[in-house]
């Protein structure tokens, strides 16, 4: 191979790393803050990633309150809907999901987990239960104190990682994402599947409205096709799509109030419940966590850059922490 050719190869290869990166952020070297969290009270945020720690924070000043080691990345947190316990999901590490207790600080550990680790996490209506999906494409339900109640797969004979689940706010149905958005009754019977596009193209998040009437999703998009926010109703029918993202909609969190929903992406973008833009938020860098307070007044973001950001309910800046 002549030296000329060499570096062609190379710049081939580097044009492919480079591109893939714009839509599927590399989460194998960077520290990234994956997923945040608010308590129900409001008055803690939550907040983890690949930085080895999971941190509580006071809300409003955003100074630690307090913190755990726990090694390597956390995909996504969730707090109770009533208690102060949070559900904390892991990948690429050797400490297994959990329940943590933040008024004993006792930890309960999720068995049956993949050893590849999980990405879905969400509670049921009531918070009897604890739903997990994980990356050998299993959903896990637990009650509330880590035991396992029911073990099914999203999809027989496939091992595809799921990357995303939302119960049903008044019905005991769970909704996942991944190459199709999939629903099943708490037994882990398939209820409905959609193909959300015609694209092979991954999602990543599912909101459903506190009416349950409808919800929202948002997919990866690639090099070659933008990302999608969509609305559907709860039969599944496709309400709206909408493609204004530079990048992937990592999460999305509608407010208590229910009229307002927050993706986070390239910007924090906030939308109404027909899907028009209301407000947008700009950032340096893409956007991964991303959660509201109990008043709807305030809203929390984490990044890809370790940025922690408070804003107000129309996307205006009030506090960063780099």
């Amino acid at each position: 191979m002549t030296k000329r050719i060499e570096i062609l190869v190379i710049l081939y290869f580097l044009t492919i790393a480079l591109s893939n990166q714009i839509f599927g952020q590399n989460t194998l070297t960077k520290e990234i803050l994956w997923t945040t969290d608010w308590s129900p009270n409001g008055k803690h945020i939550a907040i983890g990633g690949n930085i080895d720690t999971l941190k509580i924070y006071n809300e409003g000043s955003l100074k630690t309150y307090k913190s755990f080691p726990i090694k390597n990345t956390i995909t996504r947190i969730k707090w109770h809907p009533s208690m102060n316990i949070i559900a904390v999901t892991t990948q690429m590490s050797d400490e297994k999901s959990f329940i943590l207790n933040l008024e004993t600080n006792e930890r309960i550990e999720l068995n049956y987990i993949s050893p590849d680790g999980a990405r879905g996490l969400g509670w049921n209506y009531t918070g009897e239960y604890l739903g997990i999906t994980d990356n050998d494409g299993q959903i896990l339900i637990y009650d509330i104190k880590g035991k396992l109640i029911r073990k099914f797969v999203n999809q027989v004979n496939s091992t595809k990682g799921i990357t995303a689940l939302d119960w049903h706010p008044k019905k005991n149905i769970l909704t996942t994402v991944t190459d199709k958005i999939r629903f099943f009754d708490i037994e882990g019977n398939l209820l409905k599947s959609i193909k959300h596009r015609q694209e092979e193209v991954m999602l990543l998040s599912i909101a459903w409205h506190k009416t349950g009437k409808f919800f929202v999703t948002g997919d990866y998009g690639d090099e070659k096709d933008k990302s999608l926010l969509q609305y559907w109703n709860d039969q599944g029918e496709l309400l709206k799509t909408i493609d204004i993202s530079q990048g992937e909609y990592r999460n999305l969190a509608w407010n208590p109030k229910g009229d307002r929903l927050a993706s986070a992406s390239d910007a924090l973008r906030i939308w109404d419940t027909k899907g028009n833009l209301i407000s947008v938020g700009n950032s340096k860098d893409y956007l991964w966590g991303v959660s509201w307070n109990e008043k709807g007044n305030r809203i929390i973001t984490s990044s890809l850059e370790q940025r922690i950001i408070l804003w107000n309910n129309k996307g205006e800046r009030i506090l960063t922490v780099e």
